[in-house]
Parts: C-alpha cells; structure tokens; sequence
C-alpha cells in the first residue's frame, strides 16, 4: 500500500543548542511525534510535511522501512547481602523485606510463605522497580521461608529469603498416649514446628485430674519425646500438657484434647451368636464384656474368615450390641469374631460357631423383648400403640383377637400390618379396653400364638379402712383401696387435723410404702384425726374416712441394752433392766427382736408375753453373729422405742470348764439338830450349762416331800425340812459337763422365694429369702446366675453374703433369665429361679410437683424451710429463679435437692427475701414448673418526718 495516513496530534519541540567558546554556532529545533495504535509486527514507511497558512509543504521520507517490534527483558532481581543469609528478628520487631526488580514487560509479582500465598498481617507493597514485604510485630510463626516469584512473557524467575524469628517454642505436636494400663500412661509427641529459633533444651510434663482445674509438674527437665507417668490412680481420668523451652524460655503447651483414662484393655465380648442368615446376609449377637479394663468401651471390631482360609477379613466397627454382616457369599461357611475396644487398646477375640449362609426357612414367631413381662400399660384417655416384630419365613399371616373374640376393626381400635411388624391401635383407651388380647402368626411350617396383657391405669380409689391408730405411739394404719385403678399404688399421703379444726394438714414428707405411719410433732393432750389418700402413676385418690378423734399420750421409756447371760450354738440367754419412765402407765410385758448380721432385719423372737427382765431366744444358726433389742408395753397400750442393741453375740458353744461357788461354812461340817430345816445352796458357772447332780455318801438324791431341790441354769440348792438322825452324812454337789451329738453337714436347699425388686434400662435389683435349711453348716454365700433369652447357657454374675443383688451392665429391651444357688463349706444347693423373664427397660415419669400451698410467710429473722414434694424418672434436672432471674444461691439462701423432694432454705429472713420463687424440672419425658410466692412480715419502719408542730399552748400535755 502507497496510500499515507495523515496524523493530526500535539507536536512537541526539542531545542538542541551546539556552542562552542561561549559563542552560538547554531540552533537546532527538533520535532518529536508518536505515532500510537500501531499493529505490532507490522512493516511501516513515514514521512513529514510542514504546513503553514499558505499550505503544505513538500514530503520528507524517512529512508529506511520502520517494523514495529516490541522490546522484550526477562524479570531480574538481586538480594542484597543480608537478604541473602538468614534475616535474624527478635520477637515484636518488624520483618521488613525490600527488592529492587526489573523486567520488561513489568513482571508480575507474588510471594509465598509455605506454599501458601502471603496476606493477613503481611503489607506488600510492589511497583516498577520494586517490591516490599513489611510484618510488623512479628512472632515464632511469622519464620520460615518466604519466596518471591517475578514472571512476565520474557521468563520466570523465583527466589527465596529465609526468616528466624527469635522468640519462645511453638508447642509440641501430635501428643498422644502410646501406652495405657490402670496404673501408667506413656505419652509420646514429635519436636515443635517452630523451635523458636534456637535449639529445644527440654520439655517441662504436666498432669492434671479431670476434676480438678489446675495442672501439676511431673517434670520439667526432659530431654526425649516421649514419658511414662506412673503411680495414677486406677480409673481415674487425666489430662496431660507438654511444653518446649529454649533459651528463649518456655513456649505454648500442647494438651490432650479428652481425658485419657488410667486403665487397660477390656476382657473379650461375651456370647458371640449368629441369630439369623439370609442367602448374602447373617445377624450377629454379642454381650457385653465382663470387665471394661476400668475404662469406657468405645466399640466393638468385627472380623470374619471363609472356611479353609487363614485371612480375617475386617467386617465394620460398630458401638451397638448386634450387628447384620452383609454381602456375604451364599452356601459359604463363616466363622466370626470380635474385639472390644477402649482408650488402652483391644481385648482378646470372641468367636462364634461356623455359620452357612444360605436362606432361611422357618416357623412363625413374635419378638417379644420390646414388652416387658409380655404387659403393657396405658393411662386412660391416653393412645396406645403396641408394635411387635413378626419372625418367619414366609412372611407368617397374622390374626389379633381379645378375649377368645376376633378383633374388631373400628376407628378408635385396629390392627396393622407392616413388612416387618404388627401394630395394635387403641385410641383414647379405657378401663374397659383392658384385658388379654391374643396375637396368632401361621405360615406353612407351623403356627403360633401369644397372649399380651393390657393394663389401663387411672387413679385408685380411696385407702379402706377403719383407719387404726395406736394411741401411744401414734401409729395409724389402714388397708389398701378396693380399687388400684388398674396401676400398683405407689404409696400414701397421710394428713392430720385437730380437733375443732376444719384445715387438714399434710404431715408425711414423702410417699408411705406400706400401710403404717407414725405421726410426727404431735402436742401432749391435743386431740387428732388423720386420713389417708392413695397415689399411683395415673394421680392420687380421694381421701379415706376420717380416724377417730385420738389424744396424744406421754411415751413409754425403751428398757436397757440387753446383756448375754449364756450363749451357745443355737441359744442366747438375755436380760436388761426396767425403763425408767413407764408413761404414767405399769410395764405390763416386753418384746425381744434380733437381727442377723451383717444386712439381715430386725425380726420378733418370742411369741408370747414377756414378764421378767430375763429371756432365751432360741431356733439360732450356729457361727452367725446377731443383735438383740428389747421393747416395752404399758398397761395403757403404749409401746417404747427399741432399746440400744446389744453388743454382737456370736452363736457357738463357748467351752468352760464347770464350777461350784459353795458358801465357805460348808467347807467344815454342818451341824444341825433334829427336826431343824437346814439349807445346802451353790452358785455353778460353766458352758455349756452343766447338769448338776447331788448325792449324799455316794447315792444320787431326788426331789421328795421332806427333801427339796431346787436347780436352776446357774444356781441349786438343797433344803431338807425335817432334819433326823438318818440325814447326816456327807453331801456332794456335781457339775457335770453337757455334750450333743455329732453334728452331720451336707448341701442346703435352694434358697426361698426370688423377688424382682427393681429393673432398669441396664440393671436388675433381686431378693430372696434364705433356706428352709441350711445342711447342717452355715450359709457361706450365694451365687447369682443369668441367661440371655436365645443362649441355652447360664452365667454366674457374681457371688454375695447377702440375700439381695443388683445385677449391671444389661442390654436396654433385652430379655433375661436368672436363678439363685446357696453354698455351704459341702457345696452348693439345686438353683432357685426368678418366676419369670425380665426385660432391661427403664420406667419413664414425666416430672410433676405436688405443692399444697404457693404461698409462704415468714418473720424477719427466723428461718424459712419449704418442702416442695416432686416426681421424675429418670432423675430431673433442676433450676431455681427468683422474680425472673437466676437464683443466687448463698450461705443464707440456697436451694437443697433429695429424692422426691426439693427445698428452699431461708436463714434469717429478711425483705429481700420477698419475691416470686420459679422452680424447674426437666427430664426426658418432659418438663413442669410452679411458682412459690415469699412473704417476709417485718415492723414497719419509723414515720418519715421531719415532724411539724403545729400549734404550741401553754397547758399542752
């Protein structure tokens, strides 16, 4: 192309002055003009033309062909020679990084710290020529390695500057225990990643107990990364910090995020069954292990082998106690095992029996576990939905029935099906709607029927009387309602008025077991009623007919600590002495109780009236070691309270030699004239008690009109009323040592009757009584045993001395079996069963007050108490408000908490205590809250002033 394109910009002018020896040769103006938008690489011909006001002038070329080509210079930069070594910064100083860089283009500038792109307290300020990094107040993690990267289309350089700051030790890194047992934990960590820029000189180990707040030294001079901390207390739990010094000093501590417990690893699960197989699937089961190694299990591994193979193959993990393997191959044979887990490793494997996978067919069956007892409760008007799992292959046909009568299907009852479960509906369930009702599942291999009961609570009807009160001790007792309401009374109120009152009180603090309570703070003279009314879970009844209107009496004195006088191996001989006050009224007789040690109650041990200070309790058990207490009763009826107990007696046949005490004038010759009535007495000592025998010149004496002996345990003597000639002689008392026959032992009975006492979501409480004999020997323990509901093996739990046991460690809605043995030192007895099946379930209230009165008064300083009667299971979480805020509980103010029953403690009122007090209980099943309202009655305050005087007269008084 020869075509120009005529450019119309600013021109600027350059002077250019040559001179020479202070004298002007000549002048130069120079005319520069850029030409802009351009196409780089391309080829271009130029030319000038002046213009003025006449026009254009003639061209002038530029000679050579101009092509444009950018101009292009790889990035550069130099460290200077500190930048270069290691920058060397004490901590809170400024890092301050200067580069001088070049490149054409202007290259692009980044830095990195780690790999990681520099920002956050980092400025970095970058221009043409330069580039700065500033940190100010640097610490330990501001060192290390800092790269600067320049890159434009000419190349790419990178360089790095090293930065030590100076400063204390990050902390240690990946501290974690490496070994546990129940009495040492050994700790291992690695080196800090920061070392503060100078050599770690040691490490300082700290523990502290999880209940405590404050850390103390176990060392402070070590050199190695890892230490044992021995001497800990078996299960209990700790945290551990370490920290690294130089010489800087000390740097940041590196703690143990959860308490690691002093323990060690558990004993091997229990039971490993397979409960079911599919044609790819099989059910495992297992319980738990008998010892947690004093530490938290925290799950179980599961393994499996094929058959002929010796690889285990890990199967999951898993924190329940059943588990279904899946992707199985089918008519395969697996053996499985597991492994308990806690904090100090693995137990010892359990394995199970081989197992064929393959698909399964069987007879119709309910799982029952779910309902305890096969009974369900329901409180009327409430919804009842009772889900049971159906078994069998094929899926069995099921059929509800009530009573013999097939279920009829309404709105508010019905039966459902799903695919793996029946589900019974009632709907606003009634007293009538109880009863048995019969499920029935069929298939082709069998049929099957099971009966479930349904119980409907509603509050009981009022405790029976007439109400019996024992008019010296104040003891009322009463009968049980004629109606339970279809739920177990759970206990008694009882409530007291006097005479010409019309305000019933109530006086028991917390619900009466049983049907007998004895009155508190009752006034001598005063004439009192009391009532009774029944609880249950569905509430409380109405109250029953009032008593008789009774006085209250003086009480009866209990009667001295009783004393052995004799003791043998089934046998005790007691006496004490009188009460010293008798109620106004003749001690008319005594009651003696003992107790069997260590856990046994107190027990009555005569069956007739006692008149002397004196009695022999006998039917005792040889070696067992007993209590005894006396009670006393006056002519007026009133009973004392038990006297102190005995000191402990022992039942065995202590042996003592025998011996007379004689008078020492019997020693020589008696003499006597005829027809005189003379007296021949002695006092024997001697266990066991001796038989004493007199004679007279050789020939055994007996009782007879004229000649009377008179014997008893300690003491004889010898009268003779009618003294002749024939009598004298000499005359000889014997003791004579008493034996019994051998003693023949072997095994005792079963112990009596088992009681469920309590069951829980993982506990079961039992009781029962002791054998009708022992065989001879005394009961040397019992031994508990248990049973899983599809394990034909029985497992001892433990062994106590006790007839009680709680059994722990239950799985929550499984059903077990347990049984009772008693042993002996010549075995142990056939076992006694529990009746029925338990299942571990816990029992669930939802939580609910039982105030009488919302407002309490008291005067400025006295002390204030109220009793505010609660339920709630499981155990409910409580907090106090006064007027809407927190309570601030103090030495003077506090809140106290005991089972059933909550109080709030006023000492020394005062008005500020006057308020609006909130309670509030919170469990799983709910939550409830009242309000107490506070009362401080004070005098009132002087009058305010100041006082007028209004008017002042001479004869004012």
């Amino acid at each position: 192309m020869n075509t120009y394109s005529v450019f119309q910009q600013s021109i600027s002018m350059v002077l250019v002055m040559q001179h020479s020896l202070d004298q002007l040769k000549w002048l130069i103006v120079l005319v520069k003009f850029v030409v802009s938008n351009l196409q780089s690489g391309g080829k271009y011909h130029f030319r000038v033309r002046a213009l003025n006001s006449e026009g254009l002038g003639e061209p002038s070329e530029v000679e050579q062909v101009v092509e444009l080509v950018d101009r292009e210079e790889a990035p550069e930069f130099e460290l200077d020679a500190e930048l270069r070594k290691t920058l060397v910064v004490k901590s809170g100083a400024s890092i301050r990084i200067f580069v001088p860089i070049k490149g054409r283009p202007a290259p692009e500038v980044t830095w990195h710290k780690e790999d990681v792109p520099l920002k956050g307290r980092a400025h970095i300020d970058t221009t043409e020529s330069y580039t700065l990094v500033v940190i100010p107040e640097c610490t330990r993690y501001d060192a290390g390695k800092y790269v600067l990267t320049l890159e434009n289309v000419a190349g790419k350089k990178s360089g790095f500057v090293n930065v030590r700051v100076v400063d204390t030790p990050g902390p240690p890194v990946n501290l974690k225990p490496s070994e546990i047992t129940k009495h040492s934990i050994t700790l291992q960590w690695e080196i800090p990643i920061i070392d503060g820029g100078s050599k770690i000189t040691n490490y300082i180990i700290e523990k502290r107990d999880a209940t405590r707040k404050a850390y103390s030294a176990v060392t402070a001079n070590w050199q190695k990364c890892s230490y044992k901390i021995p001497d800990l207390e078996e299960g209990a739990e700790y945290y551990f910090r370490v920290s690294a010094e130089n010489e800087r000093g000390i740097g940041e501590p590196a703690e143990t995020p959860e308490p690691i417990k002093a323990s060690q690893a558990p004993s091997a699960p229990d039971n490993l069954i397979v409960s079911d197989v599919s044609k790819d699937t099989a059910t495992l089961a297992w319980t738990k292990p008998k010892y947690d190694g004093g530490s938290r299990i925290t799950g179980y591994v599961i393994e499996a082998q094929l058959k002929d193979s010796d690889q285990w193959t890990h199967v999951t993990t898993i924190k329940a106690l059943d588990y279904t393997a899946t992707e199985l191959v089918e008519n395969a044979e697996y053996v499985f095992r597991i492994f308990a887990v806690n904090s100090s490793g693995r137990s010892e494997p359990r394995e199970s029996r081989p197992a064929v996978i393959k698909e399964q067919t069987t007879a119709p069956g309910f799982d029952l576990r779910g309902i305890y007892q096969k009974m369900v409760v329901a409180k009327a008007g409430d919804n009842l939905k009772v889900e049971i799992p159906v078994l069998g292959r094929p899926k069995p046909l099921v059929l509800w029935k009530k009573e013999d009568q097939e279920l009829k299907q309404t709105q508010r009852i019905n039966a459902e099906d799903t695919a793996t479960s029946t589900i019974l509906n009632i709907n606003e369930i009634k007293r009538k709607d109880g009863g048995q009702y019969s499920v029935t599942g069929k298939n082709i291999f069998g049929t099957v029927t099971e009966i479930i009961t349904v119980q409907v609570h509603d509050i009981p009807g009022p405790p029976t009387g007439p109400i019996k009160l024992d008019e010296d001790s104040m003891t009322i007792s009463w009968n049980e309602p004629s109606s339970d309401g279809g739920s177990p009374i759970l206990g008694y109120h009882i409530e007291r008025k006097e005479k010409n009152s019309i305000l019933w009180q109530r006086i028991s603090k917390a619900l009466v077991v049983g049907n007998m309570f004895k009155s508190p703070g009752l006034i001598d003279g005063i004439a009192y009623e009391f009532r009774v009314i029944a609880e249950n879970l569905a509430g409380l009844s109405k109250a029953s007919k009032p008593s008789e209107m009774t006085y209250a009496l003086d009480p009866v004195d209990p009667p001295g600590q009783p004393v052995a006088l004799n003791i043998t191996r089934h046998e005790v001989t007691l006496q004490w002495s009188k009460p010293e006050g008798d109620g106004g009224f003749s001690i008319t007789g005594y009651t003696v109780e003992k107790r069997e040690l260590p856990n046994g109650r107190w027990l009555k041990a005569n069956f007739s009236n006692i008149l002397e200070t004196n009695f022999t309790v006998s039917g005792l058990t040889e070696d067992a070691s007993y209590e005894f207490r006396v009670l006393a009763r006056n002519s007026a009826g009133a009973v004392s309270k038990p006297s102190k107990p005995s000191e402990v007696i022992v039942c065995r046949d202590d042996i003592e030699e025998p011996k007379i005490d004689a008078d020492a004038s019997f020693s020589s010759a008696v003499v006597v004239k005829a027809g005189d009535v003379f007296k021949l007495d002695a006092r024997v000592t001697g266990r066991p008690i001796p038989s004493l025998v007199w004679t007279k010149d050789g020939k055994e004496l007996e009782d007879t009109g004229k000649l009377e002996i008179k014997t008893s345990d300690f003491y004889t003597c010898l009268i003779n009323k009618d003294s002749l000639r024939r009598d004298g002689g000499a005359y000889a008392l014997t003791a004579i040592e008493t034996t019994e026959a051998i003693k023949i032992s072997e095994r005792p009975l079963p112990p009596g009757k088992v009681t469920l006492k309590e069951v829980t979501g993982n506990s079961v409480t039992l009781s029962w009584e002791k054998p009708d004999h022992d065989g001879g020997s005394r009961i040397t323990g019992y031994i508990v045993e248990m049973q899983g509901k599809n394990s034909e093996k029985w497992t001892q739990v433990m062994t106590v001395k006790v007839t009680e046991a709680v059994v722990v460690g239950l799985t929550q809605g499984e059903e077990y079996s347990f049984r009772i043995s008693a042993t002996n030192e010549k075995g142990t007895s056939d076992p006694r069963p529990l009746s029925v099946p338990v299942v571990a379930m816990d029992v669930v209230i939802a939580p609910a007050f039982k105030l009488l009165f919302s407002t309490f008064s008291v005067l400025a300083g006295d002390d204030l108490k109220i009793d505010v009667p609660y339920v709630a299971q499981p155990k409910a979480a409580v907090t106090w408000q006064k007027d809407g805020i927190a309570l601030k509980e103090t030495t003077r103010v506090n809140a106290e908490i005991a089972e059933r029953h909550l109080y709030l403690v006023i000492k020394e009122a005062t008005r500020d205590d006057v308020g609006k007090y909130t309670i509030k209980l919170t469990n799983l099943a709910g939550e409830a809250t009242a309000d107490i309202n506070v009362i401080v009655l004070d005098k009132p305050g002087p009058p305010t002033g100041p006082i007028k005087i209004e008017e002042v007269t001479a004869d004012c008084s």
